[in-house]
C-alpha cells in the first residue's frame, strides 16, 4: 500500500508530475556540475595570473639586485 492513494484518473498527471521533478533534478545536477567547473577555471585562472606578477617581480628585484644589469636596462 502506498501513503498516498492514486486516484485512476490522476495517474497520467502524477506520472507527468513525476518526470518533470526527474527532470528538474537533471537540470540543478548539471548547474551545479558547470558551476564547480567554472569556479575551479577561475581559480587556475587567477594562479596562472599571480604567479605571472610573482614571476615579473623577481625578474624586477633581479635587475635591480645586478649593477651591471641596471646599466643595460633602459628606465622608460
Amino acid at each position: 500500500m502506498s501513503k498516498s492513494p492514486v486516484h485512476p484518473d490522476f495517474a497520467p498527471i502524477q506520472e507527468h508530475i513525476r518526470r518533470a521533478q526527474l527532470e528538474r533534478s537533471a537540470y540543478m545536477g548539471r548547474l551545479v556540475a558547470e558551476g564547480g567547473v567554472a569556479l575551479a577555471r577561475a581559480i587556475k585562472h587567477l594562479g596562472a595570473t599571480m604567479e605571472r606578477g610573482y614571476a615579473a617581480e623577481l625578474d624586477r628585484r633581479a635587475v635591480e639586485a645586478d649593477a651591471f644589469l641596471r646599466r643595460s636596462v633602459p628606465r622608460y
